[in-house]
């Protein structure tokens, strides 16, 4: 398919994936060295306080509005495809990360791992369609729901995401962005977690839309609307 496209649908293809991402670092490419290496320390350093007090936080509230079951089924599927996910990376997300850093300028690497990123995804969900459809399913997944599995599938692809468009910020030298941007995440989700738990509404079908929502928030800028 890649082959029949054509170069102008290319670079296309190339500013509409990349646009928002290359808008950003233009923006961002004034500030010093010595600034950016503080400010990136002092930020990482920050976003690890704040997601430690929300961690504390959610931990008390998820199982306790979710039940010991439904928590329990959250951290099994979700922890299976992280892991998933982490081995069709096969560690090409490090690579990615130091061509990246070597070679700022083009803007085609992103562009490329884009759309490794899509093959990958896409794999997975193919693959949790076909096993759900055999007896393995019952095997590597017992006593889950169908509907939960699926919905587990795009969480462990989107925290995937999560972790590659990092490693884009790190690389560009926009820490200071990215982990502003993640400890807005991280209050939004304990803000609507609070709410549903408040209003009695807190069950694993919410909590997975809830968390895949603003994961999916959180990326889509990077990647144009």
């Amino acid at each position: 398919m890649s082959i029949l496209i054509t170069t102008s649908k290319k670079r296309d293809l190339s500013k509409l994936i990349s646009g928002r991402l290359l808008q950003i670092i233009l923006k961002d490419r004034n500030y010093s060295m010595s600034d950016s290496l503080k400010k990136r320390y002092f930020f990482k350093l920050t976003t690890n306080v704040i997601g430690l007090i929300i961690s504390l936080f959610t931990q008390a509230i998820i199982p306790r509005g979710l039940g010991p079951k439904a928590y329990g089924d959250f951290s099994f599927l979700s922890n299976f495809f992280n892991e998933v996910a982490g081995f069709f990376d096969m560690g090409t997300s490090i690579g990615f990360y130091t061509k990246l850093s070597q070679r700022q300028k083009e803007a085609g690497i992103v562009v490329f791992y884009s759309y490794f990123s899509i093959i990958v995804s896409l794999l997975i969900l193919l693959i949790v369609l076909i096993i759900n459809e055999t007896p393995l399913a019952i095997k590597i997944w017992p006593g889950q729901i169908a509907f939960y599995i699926y919905l587990s599938a795009i969480y462990g692809i989107l925290m995937w995401c999560m972790q590659i468009l990092t490693k884009i910020v790190d690389a560009y030298g926009l820490t200071v962005s990215g982990e502003v941007a993640r400890n807005f995440q991280k209050i939004l989700g304990l803000i609507l977690i609070l709410i549903m738990f408040l209003h009695n509404k807190l069950n694993l079908k919410n909590f997975f839309f809830t968390t895949m929502c603003y994961l999916y928030f959180l990326e889509s800028p990077f990647f144009g609307s």
